[in-house]
C-alpha cells in the first residue's frame, strides 16, 4: 500500500473518530439539559413556582442544542391569584460550546393570564409570534429580550398594539436591601390604539417606551397582602426614560413611585413635552376649551417654552400623583387612575 494511501485512511480513520467522540458528547449534552431542566423544574415547586409541559426534546445536531417545548405552562404560585403564562410551542437554541445565550422562538405566540377577583377584572396579555434571546451568567443575573408582534391586552376594553420588544432583567441574587433591585422591565411599545376614548389627539400613540426598576424583595400573598407588605419595607419603582411620540406631541419622564396606606400609587416626575401646541388644538376641537381660552395658555406657555434638542418649543415641568389626584406642575389635571388590588 503507497504512502499517500496509507496517509488517506488514517486522516479518514481519525476523523471518523474525533466525529463519534463529537456525537457521544453531544448526546451527552443533551441528555444533560433535558435532565438539567426536569431537575430546575422540580427545585423551583419549593418555590411554588410550577413548570409544566406535553413534551420536551432535544434537536439541532450538530451545531445546535436545540431544545423543545410544546404546551409549555409556567405559574407563580407565590402570590394569589396565580400570574400564569402559556405558550403552545416553543424553542431554545443555544450552541454546544455557548449555554450562557439561547435564541428563543415561539412561533405560536403566547398568552399571560392574571385572574380578576372583586372590582379587580381579568387582565390578559396575548402575542401572535414571539421571539427573543435569554442571556444567565451567575455572576450578571439573566437577561430576557423579546419581540412580540399583534399584541393585544385585555382588561375590559381590549388595547391592540402592533409590535413590542420587552427587556426583563433578574439580578444574581435577590435584594437584601429595599434600595436593590429585584426586577427590571424596559418597554417600547408601537401603535398603539386605545378604542373608545375620545382623546384631544387620536386613538392611537405612535410609540411608548419606559424602564422600570423594582426595588426591594417582593413577598407572597395575595396581591393587596404582597403589596402592602412590600410597601412596608420601602419598596418603590423607578421609572427611566419615558419616551412618548402621539399625534405630533413628544414628552419624556424619570422619576419614582410609591404606594399610599391606601396601596394607591404616589410619586413625582420631572420631564420635558413638545408639541403642547397640538394639545391646545385639540382641546378646541374636541369642545374642552374654547378658542379664547386655547388662546391664552398658548400665550402663558410660549413664555415658559424653550427650544429643544430639535429646535421646537419644549416645556420643562414636573408630573406628581398625590392625594389620589394628577398635577402637571402646579395645574391639576383629574383623578388619578385607581388600583384594585381584589
Amino acid at each position: 500500500m503507497r504512502r499517500p494511501t496509507r496517509f488517506g485512511l488514517a486522516v479518514v480513520a481519525v476523523l471518523l473518530v474525533l466525529l463519534g467522540a463529537y456525537t457521544a458528547y453531544w448526546l451527552i449534552v443533551a441528555r444533560r439539559i433535558t435532565d438539567g431542566i426536569a431537575a430546575w423544574a422540580q427545585s423551583e415547586r419549593a418555590e411554588k413556582i410550577d413548570a409544566s409541559w406535553q413534551r420536551i426534546g432535544v434537536a439541532g445536531y450538530p451545531f445546535a442544542c436545540r431544545v423543545e417545548l410544546d404546551d409549555a405552562v409556567l405559574r407563580d404560585g407565590r402570590l394569589t391569584p396565580s400570574p400564569e403564562l402559556r405558550v403552545p410551542s416553543v424553542s431554545a437554541t443555544a450552541r454546544p460550546w455557548d449555554f450562557a445565550s439561547w435564541r428563543l422562538s415561539a412561533p405560536s405566540g403566547l398568552s399571560a393570564v392574571l385572574a380578576g377577583s372583586g372590582d379587580r377584572p381579568q387582565l390578559k396579555l396575548a402575542a401572535q409570534t414571539a421571539a427573543g434571546v435569554l442571556t444567565v451568567k451567575p455572576q450578571a443575573g439573566a437577561n430576557l429580550w423579546l419581540n412580540l408582534q399583534d399584541v393585544s391586552i385585555d382588561a375590559g376594553p381590549t388595547v391592540p398594539i402592533s409590535s413590542a420588544d420587552a427587556w426583563i432583567i433578574l439580578p444574581a441574587k435577590p435584594p437584601g436591601l429595599p434600595t436593590e433591585p429585584a426586577l427590571g422591565i424596559a418597554l417600547d411599545l408601537r401603535q398603539v390604539q386605545l378604542p373608545g376614548m375620545t382623546s384631544v389627539l387620536n386613538d392611537t400613540i405612535d410609540e411608548l417606551a419606559f424602564g422600570i426598576t423594582v426595588k426591594g424583595a417582593v413577598p407572597s400573598g395575595t396581591l393587596a397582602l404582597a403589596a402592602s407588605r412590600w410597601r412596608d419595607a420601602g419598596g418603590t419603582l423607578e421609572l427611566d426614560d419615558l419616551h412618548l411620540n402621539w399625534g405630533g406631541v413628544s414628552a419624556t419622564a424619570s422619576g419614582t413611585i410609591a404606594l399610599d396606606r391606601e396601596l394607591q400609587p404616589i410619586g413625582g416626575f420631572s420631564g420635558a413635552i413638545v408639541g403642547y401646541d397640538q394639545i391646545l388644538t385639540g382641546l378646541v376641537q374636541t369642545g374642552r376649551r374654547s378658542a379664547a381660552e386655547a388662546g391664552a395658555a398658548r400665550l402663558v406657555l410660549a413664555l415658559l417654552a424653550r427650544a429643544g434638542p430639535d429646535g421646537r418649543p419644549e416645556i420643562k415641568t414636573a408630573f406628581t400623583i398625590q392625594n389620589g389626584q394628577m398635577f402637571l406642575g402646579p395645574a391639576k389635571l383629574g383623578k388619578a387612575p385607581r388600583i384594585a388590588w381584589e
